[in-house]
């Protein structure tokens, strides 16, 4: 039975237990009492064919002793109706690291620290366990762990847990060996009870970063960025491809042969064949990733064989100066550097790319704490700053871009920000979640769309959070905007039915999540 089908006739069977009444059907919020403890980062969107169908949450429903909580998995329809609460016992030492949804089930990984382990357990959609996969961490990698939890924040989208449709779902995780640093990739199947690990075996490798960019129906591709050794300032940048029907690495481009260097940072399917579109800043051959400026912005057309089919650039001199001011170095005037959110294909076959900017900025107080200390403090700041639509023609040249501003906010002081590269920068903001970016919502074709964001507004007006719509009707841009004023504790906005979003409050003194469905404009 499809997941569709499922959610329908759970519904009817509540119907007909007398569980919901008629106008039930209709209602547009909800209340949730005796919430201890609500994590945002523990929520999802159910979605098929991208619609939205319904949501998840975990929390904290009840103190069983001191060692023990109670939990509660809650899903919701997209009208936010209860569909299914799932309760469980487990350590109050139990941390829920990701959560993910495939179409047919919900994975969420644990980091249960009485026992040393991390746990996947997989739900199906009538709330039955259906597989759980354990194995332990060692002190050698638990530092990297809770630098793992501290970086994810509550607000924070899935950054290491992914799906992979109905296969089941992979985990990228950062792992310590000794003084090595270096990723594995774990394979989760929803189907069958059946788990395995990828642990990369290069010499080349034991420096090793890695980032999840997408995958097709047998892989799982990564941008990875290599060093030598743990010191050394010279980074190579390389495209893997891990098949996960045949476990094996597939690909590991690493554009040694080519005329420039891609910097991956957005994989997407290219519908109507079997490639797929990557796309990233690039650089010249000679040029140092780690140091230098890049380019412009690459779109390569990519075989699942690891083959590009086509390549083009997009200059920031050249090509990007039509319609944005920009300099040699790639930065654009009041913006800074562009990272890649989303890729959006109409039905006309008009592709528009959402980017982002962020920019390095001095810090009067950093200087000023610098010249304290005897200039052993950061004087540099990173704020992220506007959004920007660009489109492109069916060759993948840029056609057009326009900047909606919003209000700059800053993401890393420090010496931190002082020597990294615009990337190595670009990688750290996606995955503290610093960008304002929240997702893009609308029609399954894309025949409109909303690209949403947030933003803090100072005005005579409001002074406040906003949220904020870019929205698309098949031929025109409008904006839209929804003020956030709120007593909550913690709130988050997600992506609800076409025309609007679902807004979640946690009101932690009463211990209640309050949801409400909102139009957009």
């Amino acid at each position: 039975m499809s997941h569709t089908k499922k959610l329908f006739f759970l519904l009817l069977l509540a119907a007909a237990s007398g569980l919901m009444s008629e106008a039930a059907f209709a209602q547009s919020k909800l209340s949730i009492d005796k919430v201890y403890s609500a994590y945002l980062r523990n929520s999802g969107t159910i979605s098929s064919q991208g619609q939205i169908k319904g949501y998840f949450f975990l929390y904290q429903s009840d103190k069983i002793d001191k060692h023990t909580n109670e939990y509660t998995l809650q899903i919701l329809d997209e009208n936010l109706n209860k569909v299914r609460s799932i309760k469980f016992e487990d350590t109050k030492k139990l941390n829920l690291l990701e959560s993910s949804y495939n179409g047919n089930s919900i994975s969420f990984l644990f980091k249960n620290e009485d026992e040393k382990t991390l746990d996947m357990k997989i739900y199906d959609m009538d709330g039955k366990l259906k597989n759980t996969y354990s194995r332990g961490y060692d002190k050698k990698t638990d530092a990297l762990m809770k630098q793992y939890e501290t970086m994810h924040t509550d607000e924070g989208m899935n950054k290491n847990v992914f799906d992979i449709g109905n296969q089941g779902y992979v985990s990228v995780l950062p792992m310590r060996d000794g003084k090595q640093r270096t990723y594995e990739v774990d394979y989760y199947s929803s189907e069958y009870k059946k788990q395995w690990t990828y642990v990369p075996s290069d010499d080349a490798e034991k420096y090793a970063f890695a980032e999840y960019l997408g995958a097709t129906d047998s892989l799982i591709i990564l941008e990875v960025l290599k060093k030598n050794h743990a010191l050394s300032g010279n980074v190579t940048t390389h495209l893997v491809g891990i098949n996960f029907v045949t476990k094996k690495k597939q690909f590991d481009i690493d554009y040694a042969a080519d005329n420039y260097k891609l910097m991956p940072t957005y994989v997407a399917p290219l519908e109507g064949t079997a490639n797929v579109l990557v796309i990233g800043p690039y650089y010249d051959k000679d040029d140092n990733v780690g140091k230098d400026f890049s380019k412009g912005l690459a779109i390569y057309e990519m075989t699942t064989a690891g083959k590009f089919v086509n390549k083009t650039y997009n200059s920031w001199t050249e090509d990007f100066s039509k319609y944005l001011a920009t300099n040699r170095k790639g930065k654009i005037d009041d913006v800074g550097f562009l990272y890649i959110h989303k890729v959006i294909r109409t039905p006309d076959h008009k592709m528009f790319i959402v980017g982002e900017g962020y920019k390095r900025q001095a810090s009067a107080g950093g200087i000023a704490l610098s010249v304290l200390a005897g200039g052993n403090m950061g004087v540099t700041k990173i704020v992220v700053t506007d959004m920007v639509m660009m489109e492109f023609d069916g060759k993948y040249k840029v056609k057009g871009a326009t900047i909606y501003d919003k209000t700059n906010n800053t993401a890393i002081a420090g010496v931190a920000s002082d020597y990294n590269s615009q990337h190595t920068l670009a990688i750290y903001l996606k995955m503290i979640g610093a960008f304002d970016y929240d997702f893009t919502t609308g029609e399954a074709d894309n025949s409109n769309f909303a690209v949403c964001y947030s933003d803090y507004e100072r005005s005579s007006d409001y002074k406040g959070q906003t949220f904020n719509a870019i929205k698309y009707n098949g031929s025109k841009f409008t904006t839209d905007k929804i003020p956030l004023k709120s007593k909550a504790s913690t709130l988050k906005v997600f992506p609800a039915k076409a025309g609007s979003v679902m807004i979640l409050e946690y009101f932690k003194k009463d211990k209640r999540l309050d949801f409400r469905l909102e139009k957009l404009g």
